[in-house]
């Protein structure tokens, strides 16, 4: 199963910080299950089984706006636990909402948005 992964962040946090996390999370999220998990541009996220924008700080959501007509709902906002990610996540799930689409939050432990994930991908193809 593929899943790609369109990131944004703001400039004011530490980009080597953020990617090291970010690695972090997509090495737990891959281990032990036959997924293939790739950060893709926004013109190939929906090249996959699954879709999800990564959040990885506070101040992404002028970054979101940018790209908001590029993506298909539901829209799944995948959030760290770290430099004000589930904050600016639920503005963009906001925002969402507020434009009557579909989103969710994809936030907690690494098990259990690994077991979220997996959910999803059954979904997807059931």
């Amino acid at each position: 199963m593929k899943i790609n992964i369109y990131p944004i962040y703001s400039p004011l946090h530490d980009e080597s910080f953020l990617k090291e996390q970010t690695n972090d999370l997509i090495s737990y999220l891959s281990n032990e299950n036959d997924l293939e998990i790739s950060l893709c541009k926004i013109e190939n996220l929906y090249d996959a089984n699954l879709s999800l924008i990564l959040v990885e700080s506070g101040g992404s959501e002028h970054y979101f706006k940018q790209v908001q007509d590029k993506l298909k709902e539901p829209i799944y906002l995948l959030t760290f636990g770290n430099n004000n990610s589930l904050a600016a996540s639920l503005e963009i799930l906001t925002y969402i909402q507020n434009n009557n689409k579909k989103g969710e939050i994809l936030h907690g432990s690494n098990r259990y948005i690994k077991e979220r994930i997996m959910s999803l991908l059954e979904e997807n193809h059931a």
